[in-house]
């Protein structure tokens, strides 16, 4: 499977002659009868939702009689889902299929009660769900999470993937695809369409059925939020799976079957159908029936490798948007931070996007992505990768080791054993789903004088004029967006330094529970997982001149390819609460002393505490903080808890750094140049040539060598951590300077 989408759980017991399989997901090319053995049997398909690279193969998949275990919404929508899988994807028993569907909201008994399993929210798309799956003999018990696609921030009112609910994880099954602009496209695509039908235009947006659906929902709460009124029209398939999943906004109709495409279209509405680009099924009727309107707006919302209309295919304005759904790859990191599971497996990455993640973080990690079989536990150990370095496999040993010795206290075990509601909120919002509201208001002029509305609205165009038709591609963002966009920190968005107790892993292992994983898909270099975008500007919108797309085969349930950027490119954009504020001015080193107390209290506070630390160091995690999108001093904050937290598991971040005392460098050049370096030193009284050249390198990248100074708003709060953490007899580490020093050499080096 291209996508390397789904994956094969074995969970063998020595003393039973027939292995239990889960499959979770089914996506293209899962073949069960080259998978399973023949002491073997597919206990369950888990299926996380209804996107086409997770359904697929199901109908060839599935066998033995296996339940399909998924969500209530994803169970609701099947059946339109599957009809459209017949018509255009070759599945033959969408009936048999739907015999074995079965919806759980809680624990589900797989086999009898030594396998359970239980959906978790996932954000991402409508109805979509993770899934935990808990295996035990007696007192022992082996836990994995599978989160499947998932966001952060809700989709469609269906609650996003929450990190920190879950205390126990022994194997993370992490679907890495990313995606770094997705508030900011998401965001584009409400305004274009807000302000297209506004100004009268018959509003024709393309998008396979969920993601419909989806925008439904975000266009809905504008009114609610912004009072600001956009009728809808919902047609074909994207109609059906709204009705199916029981929304109820105002000014919204939903024509599940129409014979006269007219009927479906008119000035001021958005209308919405599927497939995401008009070639075929409803959009291609709907399209063609105001190809020639000069008045007219298409919007093309695209997940997948389809090719957009353009200007030559269209009188009126067309735009297209990629839009994937995921989280960014900052996010990744901080799922993986909180649950500190002891083996992960990345999902959904194939190539050379799936091998980075390999040495990426302090677990075993296991990035293989073809079809054989991997083995994540054996008599009583956890089974590394052989790629993993010693001191990785020492960490994840220690944290072994105090599971087994550390009191387990009843309310830890149920902690362990509960699991987050599965549910969609009654009232969703704008902020929750990743769009800018303060943006939105502004460029749709709400709240601004008729005046300025009057110069500002756009009007639709009275003839034909190629040049204005635009091509707006997914946009880049600095973070997700629900908890926590770019700039300071939101009290939303706390870290919380866990005591000892909360931290240590607290269930015992399972000595005799052998748990493998099988990839259910061959690793390949096609970048499936694409790419992210990178955003047009409004203000320099080109024209498409993308090919014709008549020979592409996408229908009304064919979901967007979720992408992933094995390069993708991070952008830094301080945000105050000030919105007045010049948006040019650079953040400078003052932003470093800002306070960013409420990370962890929620109360801001103007306290900073100067720490002095070695300026190559210290610029390093400058440019990372900028890279991945945060201010420097939340950058260092965060640098800091995770060092005192692998500290409190009883590890030694320490090893892992070696403090710089000293600036060197071996300049290997030819006689003559090496003859020209020392006397340029000796004129510009350097004692040595070294010392000369690193002096000049330095002032060419601007570094200022004397420069050790680094203020921090909150390391009074993490004092007593600090001085307990330096007390440690095996910690080298004296001040709180050498604390710093070493958790940010841990970070950027």
């Amino acid at each position: 499977m291209a996508g390397n989408e789904s994956f094969l759980l074995r969970v063998q017991k020595e003393y039973e002659q027939q292995t239990p399989c889960i499959l979770v997901d089914a996506g293209d090319g899962v073949d069960t009868s080259t998978l399973l053995a023949d002491n073997e049997y597919l206990a369950a398909v888990l299926l996380t939702h209804a996107h086409l690279d997770h359904y697929k193969s199901l109908d060839e998949a599935h066998r033995d009689g296996a339940p399909i275990l998924t969500s209530p919404g994803t169970e609701a929508i099947l059946e339109d889902i599957l009809a459209e899988g017949v018509r255009h994807h070759s599945m033959s028993d969408p009936d048999a299929i739907l015999e074995r569907v079965e919806s759980i909201n809680d624990w589900a008994d797989v086999v009898g009660d030594d396998i359970s399993v239980a959906p978790v929210p996932a954000g991402h798309t409508p109805g979509a769900c993770g899934f935990l799956i808990r295996a035990h003999d007696g007192q022992e018990s082996f836990r994995a999470l599978a989160t499947g696609d998932f966001t952060r921030r809700d989709a469609g009112g269906y609650v996003g993937f929450d990190s920190e609910q879950f205390l126990e994880v022994d194997a993370l099954f992490l679907t890495a695809a990313t995606n770094d602009a997705v508030d900011e496209t998401v965001t584009d695509i409400l305004e274009t369409l807000a302000a297209r039908a506004n100004a009268g235009s018959k509003t024709l947006c393309t998008a396979s059925g969920l993601t419909g659906v989806h925008l439904t929902t975000l266009l809905g709460r504008i009114e609610h939020e912004l009072d600001y009124s956009i009728p809808i029209i919902l047609v074909g398939q994207v109609a059906k799976l709204y009705d199916a999943l029981e929304y109820d906004y105002p000014h919204v109709e939903t024509i599940p079957e129409f014979s006269v495409p007219h009927d479906c279209l008119e000035a001021g509405s958005v209308t919405i159908a599927g497939p995401e680009v008009p070639v075929e099924g409803s959009s291609e009727r709907l399209f063609e029936a105001i190809r020639d309107d000069g008045n007219a707006t298409l919007v093309q919302v695209q997940g997948g490798n389809t090719t957009a209309k353009d200007a030559g295919d269209f009188a009126g304005t067309v735009f297209s948007f990629e839009f994937s759904n995921h989280p960014t790859e900052a996010v990744l990191d901080e799922v993986v931070e909180t649950i500190a599971p002891t083996h992960v497996v990345i999902t959904h990455q194939s190539g050379r996007s799936l091998t980075r993640y390999k040495d990426k973080w302090d677990a075993y990690t296991w990035a293989t992505g073809d079809s054989g079989s991997e083995q994540l536990y054996q008599n009583g150990r956890f089974c590394p990768p052989n790629w993993i370095g010693d001191a990785a496999k020492q960490r994840v040993r220690n944290r072994d080791e105090q599971r087994s010795v550390i009191d387990v206290g009843d309310g830890v075990l149920q902690a362990a054993a509960s699991i987050p509601e599965l549910e969609r909120r009654e009232t969703a919002s704008l902020e929750r789903e990743g769009v800018d509201v303060t943006r939105l208001r502004d460029e749709l002029h709400i709240g601004h004088s008729e005046e300025e509305v009057a110069t500002n609205t756009v009007e639709p165009k009275a003839e034909t004029d190629p040049t204005q038709n635009a091509c707006v591609t997914s946009a880049h963002v600095t973070d997700e967006g629900v908890y926590r966009t770019a700039g300071q920190p939101s009290s939303d968005h706390e870290y919380i330094i866990p005591s000892p107790e909360e931290v240590a892993d607290k269930i015992a292992n399972p000595t005799v529970v052998n748990v493998l994983c099988d990839s259910a898909s061959a690793e390949s270099d096609i970048s499936s997982d694409g790419t992210t975008a990178e955003r047009t500007s409004k203000a320099n919108k080109k024209e498409i001149s993308g090919k014709d797309a008549d020979s592409s085969e996408e229908d009304d349930a064919a979901t967007e390819t979720e992408t992933a950027d094995e390069t993708t490119k991070r952008e830094y954009t301080e945000q105050t609460e000030n919105r007045g504020e010049d948006e040019n001015t650079s953040a400078s080193d003052s932003t470093m002393s800002e306070t960013t107390a409420e990370m962890a209290t929620g109360a801001v506070t103007d306290e900073t505490v100067t720490v002095h630390i070695d300026p190559v160091i210290r610029t390093l995690t400058e440019r990372q903080a900028s890279n991945e999108g945060e201010s420097t001093e939340a950058f260092v904050e965060s640098a800091i808890r995770t060092y005192l937290a692998e500290a409190l598991r009883g590890n030694e971040p320490w090893s892992e750094t070696t403090r710089v005392t000293e600036r060197k460098l071996t300049i290997d050049a030819d006689p003559a140049l090496e003859q020209l370096i020392a006397t340029t030193a000796a004129n510009n009284d350097e004692s040595d040539a070294e010392s000369f050249v690193v002096r000049t390198l330095c002032d060419a990248i601007g570094l200022d060598i004397d420069d050790r100074e680094l203020p921090i708003g909150a390391l009074e709060e993490m004092d007593e951590l600090i001085v307990a953490t330096t007390e440690n007899d095996s910690c080298p580490h004296e001040e709180k300077d050498e604390i710093v020093q070493a958790a940010l050499e841990r970070r950027v080096l």
